[in-house]
């Protein structure tokens, strides 16, 4: 999201409309509720050239109130493994994560079990 026109990362707790009082009818805002992640740890981002986004999730100590429109994507934010000197709970974002990325497949049914699997060639 762009916060203060900066890229920030933020978990969403909740979206709401927001309505105003005016003259004529009232007119709704989107908004979210976002808890925005800490700024990225510098060591690690110029490490990694600026690939490894590594933050710490602030959970209710940012809360911050933003329009719908200021975000602009949405992305994955895993755990980072630990290292003995890391800080802790790390947590780095994946902004490219995918359906090219897995095979989806129903409940119960393996991959071989496609019609045809096994058959000559």
């Amino acid at each position: 999201m762009v916060l203060n026109g900066k890229i920030e990362y933020g978990k969403v707790q909740f979206y709401f409309l927001q309505f105003t009082a005016s003259a004529g009818p009232a007119t709704p805002t989107a908004l979210a509720l976002v808890s925005v992640y800490s700024c990225p740890v510098q060591a690690l981002l110029v490490e990694s050239s600026n690939t490894l986004w590594a933050c710490q999730y602030t959970g209710v100590d940012d809360l911050q109130v933003v329009p719908l429109s200021s975000i602009v994507a949405c992305v994955s934010v895993q755990r980072l493994p630990p290292l003995p000197d890391d800080l802790p709970r790390l947590w780095f974002v994946l902004e490219k994560l995918g359906l090219e990325d897995v095979q989806l497949a129903a409940f119960g049914e393996t991959l071989g079990d496609e019609p045809g699997a096994g058959e000559g060639a």
